[in-house]
């Protein structure tokens, strides 16, 4: 039987927790207290299906030896987490958001970290009840670091599921990186649900302004973008002219509002909503940084990553 430890369980972790225990394997969840307490209780709910039997902890000391272990908090939860985390594993991913989202996964499991993106979405309701908001494909690739075949590994391990591996990673690790600064830069500061961004031509600027200087300092770092899933299409849409860029962005808006998504609230909404702090340094200051190592002036990165430190709650 496989091993996972999640560490970080709120609605991503809970949704590929029960994707696990599902396909097997014996799963042990790191968790806010209450939601703890409830899947211990009476079972760990992903929607209207019957609940999964994992065990959850709240310490991540608890946690043992693993074959597969999974970072799925917030990045500014990762020093209590993986320093709380006594164990080893054979392999170890982040679902987290930022193009360095795979440092500390090396740093702490050395050969057994691969680099993730994951496209799925989740939403924590009561505890111990978990929506799978979206169901995006979890591209997996071994780094220069991996031992090689671990993320063949971890796809394994859940057959069913839309695990897909990369020869080489770090392109959609950026094209992932880029999106979500522009997309939550403009929805942190505006706090507009997440279509709307996309019907303004205002906000549709920023967007733009935005994805372009991220595409920029890919550019520097020698790793291309890509036109995969979703529905931007970051090369392209960064290639693109302002009035062609502002078409495709109106066109995603519209066709959000035609499916009835009008009340998608990203993951910087959903912290402002219960006043926790934004992932800034994760999803903007690490871009910012490895800006200034090249050289280049990215003014709207720059402006959004100040405010939003400063709209912090305690900022």
């Amino acid at each position: 039987m496989t091993t996972v430890v999640v560490l970080g369980a709120g609605a991503l972790g809970s949704v590929y927790g029960a994707w696990f225990a599902q396909a097997g394997a014996e799963v042990t969840l790191v968790a806010r207290p209450a939601h703890a307490e409830a899947i211990n209780r009476n079972g760990l709910r992903i929607d209207d299906q019957p609940p999964v039997a994992v065990r959850a902890v709240v310490d991540p000391a608890e946690a043992s030896d693993c074959d597969i272990l999974l970072l799925t908090s917030k990045a500014f939860d990762n020093a209590p987490l993986l320093g709380g985390y006594q164990g080893s594993t054979q392999a170890a991913f982040s679902v987290q958001n930022g193009v360095r989202q795979a440092e500390p996964m090396v740093d702490r499991f050395g050969s057994a970290a691969v680099g993730c993106v994951s496209l799925v979405g989740g939403t924590l309701g009561q505890p111990g009840h978990a929506s799978h908001s979206f169901d995006g494909p979890t591209l997996l690739g071994d780094l220069s670091t991996t031992a090689p075949g671990t993320a063949a590994a971890i796809a394994a391990a859940l057959p069913e599921r839309k695990l897909e591996v990369q020869d080489d990673i770090a392109p959609a690790l950026w094209s992932k990186g880029v999106l979500a600064a522009a997309a939550m830069g403009v929805v942190g500061l505006t706090r507009l649900v997440y279509h709307r961004i996309f019907l303004m031509p205002e906000t549709r600027d920023v967007f733009y302004d935005l994805a372009c200087e991220g595409a920029s300092i890919a550019e520097a770092e020698g790793v291309g973008l890509i036109d995969g899933h979703g529905p931007f299409q970051v090369r392209a849409l960064t290639q693109e002219s302002r009035t062609e860029a502002h078409k495709r962005l109106a066109a995603v808006g519209k066709r959000m509002e035609a499916a009835g998504e009008t009340q998608v609230r990203v993951s910087i909404l959903q912290s402002i909503d219960r006043g926790r702090p934004f992932e800034v340094q994760a999803v903007f200051a690490d871009l910012v940084e490895i800006a200034d190592s090249h050289g280049l002036e990215v003014p709207t990165l720059r402006a959004v990553t100040r405010l939003l430190t400063a709209a912090m709650p305690g900022g």
